[in-house]
């Protein structure tokens, strides 16, 4: 699995911490979509809430990968 960048791994760490842990608490509607949403905007497709969290977890654990800038002339 792929690092995330440094400005993705910040956007997903924001969403996550506003994401409840438990997928069907009813607290804060919206929020898990809101995280798989990210998730898929970032190349990966959980097809559950659980799942999501999961990845997030995973990716956030990862850490973050420097991006490579190309030394223009």
């Amino acid at each position: 699995m792929e690092k995330l960048t440094r400005q993705q791994s910040y956007e997903l760490e924001e969403q996550f911490s506003r994401t409840p842990a438990e997928p069907f608490s009813g607290d804060h509607p919206g929020e898990h979509m809101k995280l798989i949403a990210l998730l898929n905007r970032f190349g990966h497709q959980p097809m559950t809430k659980q799942q999501a969290l999961n990845l997030a977890r995973t990716l956030l654990d990862l850490g973050w990968k420097e991006e490579d800038h190309p030394i223009s002339d």
